[in-house]
């Protein structure tokens, strides 16, 4: 493979806009949600939708500079016509019709990664991409026959059997360093722009919007800073010098960044909430997504800088342990004034570390075995 810096491609941003559409769909399940089981069901429906761009980013990874000739740019958008399929099936995922939809176009999605990966990976051996076809796909098409509880579990077991079955099968894979980054930050771009949709449609020019949406750009900023200015350069360099590449790919890009996306969604919602009804006490799940959110957020940066370096930064893990307090605590709280402390926890946790850094001082962590 040709290790020459690769750049993102107009074809890759143009693939991107199916899944802006695709998230917002996620927002829009969870936006519903009337209960825990509802939130886990939007997991699920987000799980093939993330896996799939995935592997689409993989394989422009490891295709290169072929990746933007006329057959690269076909592929593409063969692919993202797929994803536009999921997108638009997710929704009514739970439903018998729904789940066949999503899981035919998803598979068909698979079917068209494995067929372009071979001339580069091979016919004769397994890969990520050969695996993800034969195991997942049977896996997601056997829970949409089934009903209720039975779709759930296979299709958790499908959602995230993943990474574990085609860890050895990467092993030996070597990945462009600068792609990868630019890609999975794209990623979270969309879904922090999702945040911005949500608290923007809920302007309507009454007073409240004058404290409110300033407080969610502010959060929303905080969201950003938090992922691009210290822990996307760190998710590069352990890219640059990790021995075993796939390692880094597997664990930080494919699962952490899965855990940075659902819980930027969580977050939109409640922002959008939040906007809506700012001085109203919480009811409904969608209400009370906030500060879980946030939770989640902080802790998948802690997850992710444990497999990268063996240590969890005390502010992020800190933040993450606060973001928990407030999740039980915000049932009792205006939805405005929990806004405010998830925000303060987010420029606590920036502002600590900036400082440290800054100061030369060295960041305080809690040492973890990697393993």
């Amino acid at each position: 493979m040709d290790l020459t810096e690769q750049r993102v491609t107009w074809a890759e941003l143009f693939l991107d806009l199916v899944w802006v559409f695709a998230v917002t769909q996620i927002a829009g399940v969870l936006a519903t949600a009337a209960g825990p089981l509802d939130i886990v069901r939007a997991l699920l429906l987000l799980a093939p939708l993330w896996w799939g761009w995935v592997g689409v980013t993989l394989l422009g990874n490891l295709t290169g500079a072929r990746l933007d000739g006329a057959r690269g740019r076909l592929t593409l958008f063969a692919l993202a016509g797929c994803g536009l399929g999921m997108a638009i099936a997710a929704p009514h995922g739970f439903s018998r019709w729904g789940g066949l939809a999503l899981v035919g176009f998803y598979t068909l999605l698979r079917l068209l990664l494995w067929l372009a990966a071979v001339p580069i990976v091979g016919a004769r051996h397994l890969d990520p991409f050969s695996v993800t076809l034969l195991v997942t796909c049977p896996l997601y098409l056997v829970g949409a026959l089934l009903d209720g509880p039975w779709r759930l579990g296979v299709w958790f077991l499908a959602a995230f059997v993943g990474p574990f079955v085609f860890r050895p099968k990467v092993k030996g894979h070597r990945f462009e360093a600068s792609h990868l980054p630019e890609r999975f930050g794209l990623f979270v771009i969309i879904a922090l722009g999702e945040s911005v949709v949500a608290i923007g449609g809920q302007a309507t020019g009454k007073l409240s919007d004058w404290a409110t949406i300033p407080l969610a750009l502010v959060t929303i900023v905080g969201l950003w800073w938090t992922y691009f200015h210290y822990g996307a350069p760190a998710v590069r360099h352990a890219l640059e010098t990790d021995p075993v590449q796939a390692r880094i790919v597997r664990q930080v890009f494919s699962v952490a960044h899965f855990g940075y996306v659902f819980a930027i969604i969580l977050i939109a919602v409640g922002l959008k909430k939040t906007v809506g009804h700012p001085f109203d006490l919480p009811h409904k799940p969608a209400e009370l997504m906030l500060a879980p959110g946030v939770a989640l957020y902080l802790a998948g940066f802690c997850y992710a800088r444990w497999r990268m370096f063996g240590a969890a930064l005390w502010p992020r893990l800190g933040g993450a342990l606060a973001g928990v307090a407030l999740a039980f605590a915000a049932p009792f709280l205006p939805q405005i004034l929990t806004a405010g402390l998830v925000t303060a926890v987010l420029l606590a946790v920036n502002g600590i570390e900036a400082w440290v850094v800054e100061t030369g001082r060295t960041l305080p962590v809690v040492a973890l075995r990697r393993g």
